[in-house]
């Protein structure tokens, strides 16, 4: 009988150990049910928190630059350039929590390639290149505002810029009208009305020639792929003051040379861009 008890003792101790380990467990699985994953802990981006906070971007962009200017194409058709910016995205509109504004800046380099001056010899059915026009070089400085439209993981924006391009250099121009150069013209039996592509006095493609005001306007689509990186895509039209300038002298229907000092005004050019980069949250 005293065997009896002693058994029914030690398996009424087993019972309630197992049972407070049952319980234990359950407890436990219903912590870790509840709890977020430790990336969910980190990412500060996850549902609609993710578009109330505002954000700091580092920004780097590569541009191409088709030159459509009536002045200029002819001797640069196109450039290509790096752009890296900041920008600071608000928090969204009280009105709709869609809508946020960042502002910021960027700095950059574009390059415009020269193209060849190509002339018909008599007797030679094939063209020539028998000169190139210069190449330049811009340094764009400017301030950013763009006005966002978020959704999920995407963001649509209309944005304006505007500050200066420091011209490194200097830049071959079709000018329209020439100064006291018409009647040197008509005595030499040129015809004036011709097309003029004016020659650059200055050969040096270094030095700091023309600080150019300048505005843009674009549109722009970002994606977000990670949650520190976004993938973005811009489009739209820059448009550049004229200045005045003076040359060495002009081609005259890009064949006819003829070295007479003129000047003119560097005509304004509106042209388009199209850009792709990479944007980082810090």
């Amino acid at each position: 009988m005293k065997k009896i008890s002693i058994i029914f003792s030690v398996f009424c101790i087993a019972l309630s150990l197992n049972a407070v380990a049952e319980n234990n467990d359950v407890k436990t699985s219903q912590k870790d049910n509840s709890a977020p994953s430790y990336s969910q802990m980190n990412d500060w981006r996850i549902g609609n928190y993710r578009r109330k906070v505002k954000e700091n971007f580092i920004t780097l962009d590569v541009e191409a630059i088709p030159v459509i200017t009536k002045e200029l194409k002819d001797a640069t058709a196109w450039g290509g350039g790096l752009r890296v910016g900041y920008e600071h995205k608000t928090r969204p509109s009280s009105i709709s929590s869609r809508f946020s504004i960042g502002f910021g800046g960027h700095i950059g380099v574009d390059r415009y390639f020269g193209k060849d001056i190509k002339v018909s010899a008599i007797g030679n059915h094939n063209e020539i290149a028998k000169d190139k026009f210069k190449s330049y070089t811009e340094i764009p400085a400017m301030l950013d505002f763009n006005w966002y439209y978020n959704w999920n993981r995407n963001s649509f924006a209309i944005g304006v810029s505007a500050g200066a391009n420091f011209l490194l250099g200097q830049r071959d121009v079709a000018l329209k009208e020439l100064t006291d150069t018409p009647a040197v013209l008509t005595r030499l039996g040129l015809n004036p009305e011709g097309y003029i592509a004016s020659i650059q006095q200055d050969e040096n493609e270094v030095s700091l020639t023309h600080v150019i005001p300048t505005a843009r306007g674009l549109l722009t689509y970002m994606h977000e792929f990670s949650q520190d990186w976004r993938f973005r895509i811009q489009a739209g039209v820059e448009y550049q003051m004229k200045y005045k300038d003076e040359y060495k002298g002009f081609y005259l229907n890009g064949s006819d040379y003829l070295e007479l000092y003129h000047k003119g005004d560097s005509p304004a050019s509106l042209n388009p861009f199209v850009s792709v980069g990479l944007v980082y949250s810090l």
